[in-house]
């Protein structure tokens, strides 16, 4: 049997690890499944979450995977195949990558490799779809064009009306996509599969948003010309650092709400992986008007990220005191 390969794409904090988390629990377990993760910066947060599940991980930083297409993405794809000759491969794209031209990797590799594409998936954050949309165009709507299935999270917190517009929106750049308004939880990740398999097929969907259906780096950035048209270290900035410091609880809730302030410039993800005071590990994320932090084992060092435009990173550094 080919070897399967998933992309799960999506714009910054949309979601797209929750979703690899759940499709491992919920889809993929039994089989043997790596991951290929991609960070915007030199230092990765997402695949330590992954790696703690049990994944095989090959991360590639420093950059988005469609700007090295012909170098260490391609590399990588082959040495995850030859080395751990996977049932399945998850490739996990950076938020600002171009899901047009690693689709096209992908395909070009599945003509060379005993292996084909069985989803290439865009996540997208119902609440931030519409700004996220109108000022990162060129980076974001890329996911939406070339996406078999785009899968909207935080739905469950936004109204059918707003649903409806988002889902019309899709459909104008994505005639042929599933559209998967319903909210994670009520779902399993087989449905969600299934969906993104199905391409045009009926849509998994809820409320009135059926309706709209019915018709049918800081310390880690780099320059580098983007092989697909774009130079995403133009318009996003990183800033990136690994500390032993260990933090309180509330100094993280303190942390983050200070965030939401322009003083360090627009911060479009924060991302960490810090000791607590309490002896453990937390785990936190940060998007603007969200903010959540889970406990996670241990980790060999604290590792910080903060992705956004025109940063201050000596302002970062004084905030998280690193």
């Amino acid at each position: 049997m080919p070897t399967k390969i998933d992309i799960i794409s999506g714009f910054l904090g949309a979601g797209k690890t929750t979703l690899i988390q759940k499709l491992l629990a919920e889809s993929f377990s039994g089989q043997s499944t790596a991951l290929i993760e991609n960070e915007f910066g030199e230092i990765g947060i997402d695949g330590v979450l992954l790696k703690q599940s049990g994944m095989k991980v090959r991360e590639i930083n420093s950059g988005c995977i469609c700007c090295t297409l012909a170098g260490s993405f391609d590399s990588a794809l082959k040495e995850v195949l030859r080395k751990y000759r996977p049932d399945r491969i998850i490739i996990e794209p950076s938020g600002v990558g171009k899901l047009s031209g690693i689709v096209e990797a992908c395909a070009r590799f599945a003509l060379r490799e005993d292996a084909e594409i069985d989803a290439a998936v865009a996540v997208a954050d119902a609440l931030k779809y519409r700004m996220y949309s109108k000022n990162f165009g060129e980076f974001y709507n890329d996911q939406i064009r070339s996406a078999k299935a785009v899968v909207l999270s935080r739905t469950q917190s936004a109204d059918p009306e707003t649903l409806q517009a988002i889902v019309s929106d899709i459909r104008q750049q994505n005639a042929t996509a599933a559209v998967v308004t319903t909210p994670w939880d009520q779902l399993t990740g087989n449905a969600i599969l299934a969906a993104a398999r199905q391409g045009a097929s009926p849509l998994l969907k809820h409320g009135a948003a059926a309706k709209a259906e019915h018709h049918h780096c800081g310390h880690g950035g780099h320059e580098h010309e983007c092989r697909c048209g774009h130079d995403a270290d133009e318009v996003f900035e990183v800033w990136s650092v690994q500390t032993p410091k260990v933090f309180r609880l509330d100094e993280l809730d303190r942390l983050a709400a200070q965030l939401e302030s322009t003083a360090f410039g627009t911060v479009l993800r924060a991302k960490g992986i810090v000791p607590a005071e309490n002896g453990g590990w937390h785990q936190f994320d940060y998007t603007p008007g969200e903010w959540k932090k889970n406990e996670i084992s241990a980790e060999y060092t604290g590792r910080l990220c903060v992705i956004g435009e025109k940063l201050d990173r000596n302002k970062l550094a004084s905030l998280f005191g690193v």
